[in-house]
């Protein structure tokens, strides 16, 4: 008699190596307990029992979807694409079909985090497409618009908004990302409505205080800046979240002497971003070597998905004389994707292989570069500049 196995840890609570004589001999037994090891994040254990209920059973699209998730967690990214597909069947029946909006919307989620922005676009839309399971929508427009919003699709993404908070006018995160995309659009009226909206729905979200702030400070309304940064100040018992804002507020005041006697408090309550902005203090006071200490605190203790930690760290260890370290944070800052910080950070690689006397690669970077961004004059003066050290050579 064969023998099949179902390995799952004791403190999922889930039965270890056992002979499949009862309830795992069964495709949906192994099912079962693949999701249950999910949820508590065994996601190799939950592999394990998928594939074991699709020896079982290799016709069931869910099996397929749970699947390809649990290949998404281990950032397996191709294996969950594939396994996705699996589930995909061209036939008009009403479960059919909610499989296939599942298994697309996977398989955008994948190329999503993956990076390969398009894809993903391709895939949401075709989920989105698909009427059935409406529950889902949010979700997937959710991951439509910030691919677009990857890609620099500002307005695209502020569309997807839109028609997200039709659906859904209570979506406070929703709010927030369209504020997002209307600031950077310049559409600094808009922006600031969509964070009172969000900070309504949310109202102990003091990072929402901080993003109206900024957008005050666009619109030239000081005054309304100060009695935001007052209102906050004259709380009688902050809590750590307050006392990080106001931190923060005075950091883009410039009183640096107050900030940083609030952010290294916050740093002791646990919030690792505080180091980003004390590194900006160190950097400002040409202090690289503590800024250096406080950028890399905020990489490593936050697990930063920005890059502006990686950019602001390598500049300050070309100042330091430290080209090769400095070149390996901005290649990892280059890593995420981060398009926001991208462009600074390409030319900073050029910056930093020119110093190390690498001229020849320095070059090629900085002809790539003035292919992508052509409007920037000092990318257009770097390459010039380069194109003579290596004729000179």
């Amino acid at each position: 008699m064969r023998l099949r196995y179902c390995y799952l840890t004791a403190a999922a609570g889930l039965c270890l190596l056992v002979f499949l004589s009862g309830s795992c001999q069964k495709a949906g037994a192994y099912y079962e307990d693949g999701r249950e090891a999910f949820a508590v994040g065994e996601y190799e254990t939950a592999l394990l029992c998928f594939g074991q209920a699709l020896d079982e059973n290799p016709n069931k699209a869910e099996y397929y979807i749970e699947q390809g998730f649990a290949y998404m967690a281990l950032e397996r990214y191709e294996e969950a694409r594939e396994a996705f597909g699996h589930a995909v069947v061209e036939r008009d029946q009403e479960l059919v079909r909610e499989n296939n909006k599942r298994a697309w919307r996977g398989i955008g989620i994948a190329y999503y985090k993956e990076g390969s922005y398009a894809a993903a676009k391709e895939y949401l839309e075709k989920a989105l497409a698909e009427g059935l399971l409406p529950e889902l929508d949010k979700d997937i427009r959710m991951y439509l618009a910030s691919a677009m919003e990857c890609e620099g699709d500002y307005a695209a993404a502020a569309g997807v908004y839109d028609v997200l908070l039709t659906e859904e006018p209570d979506y406070a995160e929703a709010y927030r990302a369209r504020a997002h995309m209307n600031y950077f659009l310049g559409a600094y009226e808009k922006s600031l409505m969509d964070y009172e909206e969000a900070i309504k729905l949310l109202p102990d979200n003091f990072d929402l205080y901080f993003d109206k702030y900024n957008v005050l400070g666009k619109l030239g309304r000081q005054q309304e800046q100060e009695e935001l940064l007052t209102v906050l100040m004259e709380i009688e018992h902050p809590t750590a979240a307050v006392s990080y804002f106001i931190a923060k507020m005075h950091f883009l005041q410039g009183d640096y002497d107050v900030a940083v006697t609030g952010l290294n408090a916050a740093v002791e309550n646990g919030y690792d971003d505080a180091h980003y902005y004390l590194g900006e203090i160190y950097r400002e006071r040409s202090d690289y070597g503590t800024a250096v200490y406080h950028y890399t605190a905020y990489i490593e203790g936050s697990g930063a998905k920005d890059a502006a930690g990686y950019n602001q760290k390598a500049i300050c260890l070309i100042q330091l004389g430290m080209e090769e370290e400095a070149l390996k944070t901005v290649l990892a800052g280059q890593k995420l994707s981060d398009i926001w910080q991208e462009q600074q950070l390409f030319f900073n690689e050029i910056v930093i292989l020119e110093k190390t006397g690498d001229y020849n690669t320095a070059y090629e970077r900085a002809k790539a570069y003035v292919k992508r961004y052509p409007e920037d004059a000092a990318g257009r003066a770097e390459a010039e500049f380069l194109a003579t050290r290596v004729r000179q050579k």
